[in-house]
């Protein structure tokens, strides 16, 4: 028996609805699915693509022979100060590792927070309220805040205003239009190794220069190659410098430090940063993702956070963090998280439950 036409049209009106709907929700994951399966076919890197052999062991001396190596010469008697900016989210453990990591060569830190988050979403002054968690570092830091009342941004422009700022906040702690310290542009969660800054100090490296890094993703348990380079550091000049997060030059340091992305504590502050970076589509419509015992379940297997294809160049690294495996070597980590173990036994190998 034929159904009555008008059934017919409500049914497929509906079907049509609910593929509109599916499309829309999840166009980041579709678009993901289709493009990065074949990114290796299409597309290359877009970082530096000249590398620095990065000499270093224990003991090797910061002198003549060791710039000379990097094919540098040594600066003279008057090396420039090392100024350290970055904007703040709620990444407390993550910036008590950077300070210490880097207070025996940064001379200021610059940190600035906000009260929203990039997307306009409302979050505490984490910060501004657990300075006394940083005491020691305090006469170092230059801390400002940056409030917001738009609940409904473009978190790309919110994100390049942040950035704006810092370069003012820069611009205002000179302490002459040609003071030109060594100013290193980098995320909380892109941490420079203390010999990598020492090293740049010491001898007349290039500016700018990007700074490749180990690349991790929860904890130190779970490497992902060496393709992480946004870090970089610039000698400052007032007049024509802005501090950046995207390519300045085709020139990297190999091997310079750690980016750990994710590497978070407790479950909600993984959702606070899905929900609140520039990134926070790739959520689309699968609230899902959000949950803390899918979340849980992914930091364990080291899987990707929004459950998306790896990002990859080659179908080599596509297949590879597919299926990714645990690592058991925790050489060549921060310092202040091997002397602290039990802190951060998150960020250490068979450590990954979070706190609810």
């Amino acid at each position: 028996m034929l159904l009555p036409r008008r059934w017919v049209l409500l049914f497929a009106g509906s079907l049509s609805f609910l593929l509109f709907f599916s499309v829309f929700s999840y166009r980041y994951q579709i678009h993901n699915a289709i493009s990065y399966v074949s990114r290796p076919l299409w597309d290359h890197p877009d970082g530096p693509t000249q590398f620095i052999t990065h000499y270093y062991t224990e003991g090797l001396p910061f002198d003549e022979a060791t710039c000379n190596l990097h094919g540098w010469h040594l600066r003279n008697s008057d090396r420039p100060p090392v100024w350290d900016a970055v904007l703040f989210s709620s990444e407390l453990d993550l910036l008590e590792i950077r300070l210490h990591e880097l207070d025996a060569v940064v001379d200021k830190f610059f940190i600035l927070e906000s009260n929203r988050t990039f997307t306009g979403n409302p979050k505490p002054l984490y910060f501004a309220e657990n300075q006394s968690r940083f005491s020691t570092f305090l006469h170092k830091i230059v801390y400002r805040q940056l409030p917001s009342d738009d609940a409904d941004p473009n978190p790309w422009t919110i994100e390049a205003l942040h950035r704006d700022t810092l370069t003012q906040m820069i611009n205002s702690e000179l302490s002459s239009p040609h003071s030109q310290p060594l100013v290193i542009f980098a995320d909380v969660d892109e941490i420079p190794s203390a010999h990598s800054i020492r090293l740049l100090q010491t001898c007349d490296a290039p500016s700018p220069l990007h700074l490749q890094l180990r690349n991790f993703v929860y904890s130190f348990e779970w490497p992902l190659g060496l393709n992480s380079w946004r870090a970089q550091v610039h000698k400052w000049v007032k007049a024509n410098s802005r501090y950046m997060h995207s390519k300045s030059g085709d020139v990297a340091l190999a091997d310079a430090g750690w980016h750990c992305s994710f590497c978070f504590r407790t479950l909600d502050e993984f959702v606070l940063k899905m929900k609140g970076y520039s990134h926070s589509d790739r959520i689309g419509g699968d609230v899902s993702l959000l949950s803390h015992e899918r979340i849980q379940r992914v930091i364990c297997e080291g899987k990707d956070i929004f459950n998306m294809l790896p990002e990859a160049y080659s179908y080599k690294d596509l297949l590879a963090w597919m299926t990714p495996e645990p690592s058991k070597s925790v050489i060549g980590v921060p310092l202040y998280v091997l002397r602290n173990p039990d802190k951060f036994k998150f960020l250490l190998p068979d450590g990954c439950l979070r706190e609810s």
